[in-house]
């Protein structure tokens, strides 16, 4: 953030005889001022050439917009601000950049804020939105918020993206997490599968027996991940199928690293006899399934005739990992879209009730598990 706040600034102290204008933009495309304009705001009709031209010229001469005038002049910036967890599992830039696509198309930029995945809550970031020039922002969170939270106390319009409860208090968009869990493991249970294993499940507590373990989660309301350990439980238990906690695969965070620490565990148990190796293994994401599927490769155990897996998230290397990846598509570009367009309508002028959308979950079959 301190970065972005520092572009700003500079923009905001450079001479304005440096700063290229739209005058200057309008002259050199051979269009008129207004024509500019509608480019800048993605309006107006003209030919596609034309914007197309236009936009050549500004990049030609390095055009940026004043931001600090426009905001002056409009009262808006153009601009809407992401909270969003650290880039350090490939879920969040991918959603990152879907939202800049919806944001780009509707004639909006995107400013970011981080928080700390493994540390922080989303509620982190509040304060600092205030010295970033958004007309609103979007705040994605796997946790559930309180319904006294800062993130509905805001005097700027505020979107929720999250699996949890917004209270009606502001939009919000959502996936169906829960429902897809379900569904593919019903199909792997309709395929004969019968060791069926869940990876990234909630930690379990040293004291705890497998019966409160169980029960924890399936109480459990306290994460996305914890939602789709629920979804698995609650599946087997729904069909008649004995669970067995051993091949709930605990894990504290969801990333390429851990994924691989899973399989050395679940090797080390099935060496030892403790456990059989599960046909196949769900995993609570697809950062999960790459480190499982390359600590699998790396102790000669091939995917999918040994072991099968699916993913959840359906982020792009799931087209290109070897094998490639069955997965849980959530649909992120119309997830992204939503979320932009119920904010920019906000800010924009909508004054009506809450609305909350969710996403469509499809599963996207690849050569990692044949479902």
């Amino acid at each position: 953030m301190a970065h972005a706040i520092e572009h700003i600034q500079k923009m905001r102290d450079s001479p304005m005889s440096n700063r290229v204008t739209i005058t200057q933009v309008a002259q050199e495309a051979g269009v008129s001022i207004k024509t500019v304009s509608n480019v800048l705001n993605n309006t107006g009709n003209m030919r596609p050439e034309t914007r197309e031209r236009v936009r050549e010229v500004m990049n030609k001469l390095g055009y940026q917009v004043n931001l600090a005038a426009r905001s002056m002049r409009t009262g808006a910036t153009k601009l809407i601000g992401l909270g969003i967890a650290d880039f350090s599992q490939p879920f969040n830039p991918y959603l990152t950049d879907s939202i800049i696509q919806a944001a780009r198309s509707r004639g909006y930029g995107v400013l970011t804020s981080t928080y700390g995945y493994h540390n922080q809550d989303v509620e982190s970031i509040v304060g600092e939105t205030h010295q970033l020039p958004a007309d609103g922002w979007i705040f994605f969170t796997g946790q559930p918020v309180k319904e006294d939270s800062v993130i509905f106390q805001q005097t700027y319009p505020v979107v929720l993206a999250s699996d949890f409860n917004a209270f009606d208090k502001v939009d919000s968009v959502t996936m169906l997490s829960y429902e897809s869990v379900c569904e593919v493991v019903e199909r792997l249970l309709a395929a004969g599968k019968k060791r069926i294993a869940f990876a990234g499940a909630p930690l379990r507590k040293n004291s705890e027996s497998e019966a409160d373990y169980i029960a924890r989660i399936k109480a459990s309301e306290f994460g996305t991940v914890d939602v789709r350990s629920r979804a698995y439980v609650d599946t087997l238990e729904k069909a008649g199928q004995a669970l067995d906690s051993r091949y709930l695969l605990h894990s504290e965070f969801l990333d390429h690293k851990n994924g691989a620490q899973l399989v050395k565990g679940l090797l080390a148990a099935v060496e030892q006899g403790k456990l059989e190796m599960p046909q196949v293994m769900v995993c609570a994401n697809d950062a999960l399934a790459f480190g499982m599927i390359h600590e699998l490769a790396k102790n000669n155990i091939r995917t999918p005739e040994d072991v099968e897996l699916v993913g959840f998230d359906n982020v792009p290397e799931a087209h290109y990992s070897n094998p490639t990846l069955t997965t849980i598509n959530p649909h992120v570009d119309d997830y992204a879209e939503h979320a932009v367009n119920f904010l920019i309508e906000r800010i924009e002028g909508y004054k009506g009730p809450t609305r909350r959308y969710s996403s469509p979950c499809t599963v996207e079959v690849r050569q990692s598990c044949q479902l």
